[in-house]
């Protein structure tokens, strides 16, 4: 009886040592296979030029929502792409001066947009996002 007990401690812990060795041979191997972050020491990482751009998008305020597509990802990035984003502005008591920064600001952003993206901006948009609403099912209007 008590040489049976023996045995399977034996085994037990002979077992153990097998399993826990193979778990620390497999972690050292995986550490191998990993590239360093920092490949040339002479790059700064906390360098501007180094890290990625933060791009800021200029926005066009619309007051409904019916031609927009909201929350459909293929959508946000053809705007985004053309360097805009379209934001819905709904305030019930609008005042003058509101309505006037929108039309400075939508006058603006689609003026810088005819020049940087050609006179025919708009209808590029229409195009992408029509495609968009095709490719997800999504309904405008």
């Amino acid at each position: 009886m008590i040489r049976s007990i023996y045995i399977v401690s034996v085994f037990f812990s002979f077992a153990l040592c097998v399993l826990f060795s193979s778990e620390l041979h497999a972690q050292e191997e995986i550490k191998k296979e990993l590239p360093t972050r920092k490949v040339d020491r002479k790059v700064k990482e906390d360098v501007r030029r180094n890290q990625p751009d933060i791009r800021d998008y200029n926005h066009i305020y619309i007051k409904d929502g019916k031609s927009m597509l909201y929350g459909n990802r293929c959508a946000l990035e053809a705007t985004h792409q053309m360097g805009f984003e379209y934001v819905l502005e709904h305030r019930p008591e609008q005042s003058f001066k509101s309505k006037w920064y929108r039309f400075k600001n939508n006058f603006w952003v689609k003026s810088k947009l005819c020049v940087t993206r050609g006179p025919w901006w708009k209808l590029t948009v229409n195009k992408r996002l029509k495609e968009c609403a095709k490719l997800s099912g999504d309904s405008r209007g």
